[in-house]
């Protein structure tokens, strides 16, 4: 028996005819597939998910507040610290590797909570929301120290409140910018850890709202 015999529905059927009922068959499934709903979750992260620029923005603010304050106790409590160490200039102090230590460290606990906190505004997207709190921090230093440059000093607001002076004009030593940029990698870290925390509350709300077996499968 030849293979046609073994298939009643394609008896006479010429190539193309088999081509075209083929066709209509793959069809007929992704008609199929496409009329299932999407996952609740997902379908969620589809529409809400993404960069949250409020949540982002609230994110940063946090995070400088929190660091302006670590650093007033943590200044008190063992001496200066600082963010960049070989700056140079007349009128610039240098800090010692133990300061630029403490101040690391304060970055890094101010921009753990101001990503969660972007996270948890955010809901969907943490590691994202995270890191756009250390990138909002850059853009408003560099925007800062630019109409500091343009219209006098009492316009760069981070010196005023001794927060990082990345683009200060005595910033420019190897030193400077080894050091300020393992500032930012610090942040970056940082806001991301945080934001993945932040969101974690909301994935363990999913969790108890739907089946967790079904969740396993779902990047949210």
């Amino acid at each position: 028996m030849s293979a046609h015999e073994t298939r009643p529905e394609t008896l006479g059927e010429t190539d193309s005819e088999a081509a075209e009922r083929e066709a209509r068959e793959v069809e007929a499934i992704e008609r199929r597939e496409s009329a299932l709903p999407p996952h609740p979750i997902a379908a969620a992260r589809d529409r809400f998910g993404g960069i949250d620029l409020p949540a982002s923005l609230v994110g940063m603010l946090t995070a400088i507040a929190v660091l302006i304050l670590l650093g007033g106790i943590v200044g008190a409590a063992i001496g200066a610290i600082g963010y960049q160490t070989g700056l140079s200039g007349d009128n610039v102090e240098d800090i010692s590797l133990a300061s630029l230590i403490g101040g690391l460290v304060v970055l890094a606990v101010a921009y753990l909570l101001g990503g969660w906190t972007a996270g948890r505004i955010a809901r969907y997207d943490g590691a994202r929301n995270g890191v756009m709190t250390a990138v909002w921090t850059i853009v408003l230093a560099g925007a800062l120290s630019a109409l500091a440059a343009w219209f006098g000093s009492e316009y760069d607001v981070f010196a005023n409140v001794e927060l990082p002076q990345w683009f200060d004009r005595d910033a420019f030593t190897i030193a400077a910018l080894a050091s300020g940029l393992a500032a930012v990698a610090t942040m970056l870290v940082a806001g991301l850890l945080g934001g993945l925390w932040g969101t974690r509350y909301h994935r363990l709300a999913d969790e108890t709202l739907l089946d967790a077996h079904e969740l396993h499968d779902v990047e949210v």
